[in-house]
């Protein structure tokens, strides 16, 4: 082409290539504004129907202004190629979006909505697109949808083997494969496969092979995308479905009616608002330090979570005299395991060597070990959340409990709560196994007064003894082994245990309910922020500042409360052995702070689901 065309556009550079067309950014000399040119290719131009249909299409839809659309400003002829002036968006396609994994339900439901509006202006006109995908829908600066290309597909045909059939095959509803002409219930399908990728993260069909792919939508029934990402509520499942419905007829009846499907799910998300930092952490293309946590992030997160499940076994060797060595050995296999990605098998493994040295300790309380991991293993609870719970009985000696407590907020939002109650329990119950009426800053376990504990060396090693016995094969190699799991000493260990739990004060369910109220509290502020610079800013997802600022008075506010409700309410103040006022300002001061960078860091790295 020439530099420049109809005297008026200079060709900057190429954008992409469509089936017949190529998209070229370009300058529009009269105006002085960046525009994009699309100009269709001399083959097709040769074409009488190709060229005729290019024309013809481009008239109609320059007569299509939303917010939604790509605007048409203009059209021409240049060495004997017809050609279109469109508005140029400056940001990725959804497609290219899409490469980095999915979006969240409510990024996913927001862009949508704006596809359905663009659709249904469209139709409205009596313009079909017929050929919606990713590709063919721009994401500006400002997060806005655009759809583009409306009326310019053409039908896929079994015989081609072009990359654009491949693209096309990907997204074509059933009664376009085959041949029948493209109506509103078709955008709906495409419409219903965007949202399907945008929240899974890949296509319902997918095969190397266009001919497989036209098949599959014809007779395939897509797998519901809560069954590959859990997270998602089951009502997506029959909202996104009926849009994916084989036969027209059995979809939405308009675009608009799914819309108003779509944005119950919105409204759904936006009044739960689970995790309020979700989709609001800016884009790498927007803030250096996301692009930088993006790229080298992962690692990092990785290592993270691999500390926690690690560190319970590092403290149990230790406890039960394993030395030095095997201490470094099992925590390193462990962490090492969850660095390389495979942080549910680490846990599961760390579980299994935990559980073998409780009962070395405590068989008893071993059976109950067991009992809670097939209960986490049956709820199916994420592994991540799992590891900082099981760490949290670790880090209360230490006067770390808040920094796990509050960094639980921060990372997993309202399910943080959760994550704090449970790491909560597990930290009273061992506090009361050990004796401890104090199990460091901020745990009261209610004991009045210490107690003998429960992890007895003498008793390590008679389990052990009665272990090495089967081991060497002797007359009655099991007889130590049942005398540890006879159902009376078993009853008895649970018994005295149930007696300490019981026996303890209301500071015990006060520990509980204070580390809960506190995350609760993290997650409240952080979602108070959220919405107000969601109504506040149009541009709420580029302001890394906001986002930390959110994060940071989450966090802060959390620490805050844990230290007033332990340094005012009576039941906490009079606890045995508490901790100076000093003591717990300083837990507080230093868990806000290491909360504030966990959340921050862990948040800003986009981490895909796993499929099931």
């Amino acid at each position: 082409m020439a530099a420049v065309i109809a005297g008026r556009y200079r060709l900057d550079g190429p954008l992409g290539t469509g089936g017949s067309s190529q998209v070229f950014r370009a300058h529009d000399l009269l105006t002085q504004r960046a525009v994009a040119v699309k100009v269709l290719d001399r083959g097709a131009a040769a074409d009488p129907a190709l060229r005729d249909a290019f024309v013809r299409d481009a008239r109609a839809l320059a007569g299509l202004s939303h917010p939604n659309i790509v605007l048409i400003l203009g059209g021409g002829e240049s060495e004997g190629s017809p050609f279109i002036v469109m508005e140029l968006v400056e940001g990725p396609s959804l497609a290219e979006r899409l490469v980095r994994g999915p979006l969240s339900l409510g990024a996913a439901t927001r862009v949508a909505t704006q596809i359905a509006s663009a659709l249904a202006f469209a139709h409205e006109k009596g313009i079909v697109h017929g050929d919606l995908k990713p590709a063919n829908v721009l994401l500006t600066l400002d997060d806005i949808a655009k759809v583009t290309d409306f009326g310019l597909a053409r039908p896929p045909t079994d015989d081609a083997t072009t990359p654009q059939l491949f693209a096309t095959a990907q997204y074509v509803a059933p009664e376009r494969v085959e041949g029948r002409t493209a109506t509103p219930a078709a955008d709906i399908y495409g419409l219903g496969l965007i949202l399907y990728e945008m929240l899974v993260g890949k296509p319902p069909f997918e095969s190397e092979q266009a001919a497989v792919l036209l098949r599959d939508h014809l007779l395939r029934a897509p797998v519901p995308p809560s069954f590959l990402r859990p997270s998602l509520p089951r009502r997506t499942d029959e909202v996104v479905l009926k849009a994916l419905a084989k036969r027209p007829e059995l979809r939405y009846a308009t675009v608009r009616e799914f819309s108003e499907r779509i944005e119950r799910l919105t409204a759904s998300a936006s009044r739960v608002m689970a995790i309020p930092i979700a989709d609001f952490v800016p884009r790498a293309t927007e803030s250096p330090v996301v692009a930088l946590l993006s790229r080298h992030g992962g690692p990092l997160r990785r290592a993270f979570f691999g500390l926690l499940a690690a560190l319970p076994l590092a403290a149990l060797l230790t406890l039960a005299g394993a030395g030095g060595l095997a201490t470094a050995l099992g925590g390193a296999f462990v962490a090492l395991l969850a660095i390389g990605g495979r942080l549910g098998l680490a846990l599961a493994a760390a579980w299994l060597c935990e559980l073998v040295l409780i009962f070395l300790f405590v068989p008893g309380l071993a059976v109950i070990f067991a009992v809670m991991g097939l209960w986490v293993w049956l709820r199916d609870v994420p592994p991540e959340r799992a590891a900082l719970a099981l760490a949290l009985p670790l880090a209360a000696p230490l006067g770390c409990a808040p920094a796990l407590v509050l960094s639980a907020a921060a990372v997993f939002g309202l399910a943080g709560m959760g994550v704090a109650a449970w790491g909560a329990i597990l930290t009273v119950v061992l506090g009361i196994a050990a004796g401890r009426p104090s199990f460091g800053p901020f745990t009261q376990t209610g004991l009045p007064l210490e107690r003998d504990s429960l992890f007895d060396p003498g008793d390590a090693s008679g389990a052990e003894a009665a272990f090495a016995a089967v081991l060497r094969g002797s007359e009655d190699r099991f007889g130590p082994l049942r005398d540890q799991l006879a159902p009376a000493n078993l009853a008895a260990q649970v018994s005295d245990l149930i007696s300490r739990v019981s026996g303890a004060d209301v500071a015990l369910a006060a520990t509980v309910f204070s580390w809960s109220a506190a995350a609760l509290m993290v997650w409240s502020v952080t979602r108070i922020l959220r919405s107000l610079f969601d109504s506040l800013l149009r541009r709420r997802a580029s302001w890394f500042a906001l986002y930390v600022f959110a994060i940071g008075s989450g966090v802060a506010s959390g620490a805050a409360f844990l230290y007033l409700v332990f340094a005012t309410w009576s039941p906490l103040v009079r606890g045995v052995d508490r901790p100076a006022d000093e003591t717990l300002f300083a837990s507080a001061v230093g868990g806000a702070a290491v909360a504030l960078a966990v959340g921050v860091v862990i948040a800003a790295i986009e981490q895909r689901e796993a499929a099931a």
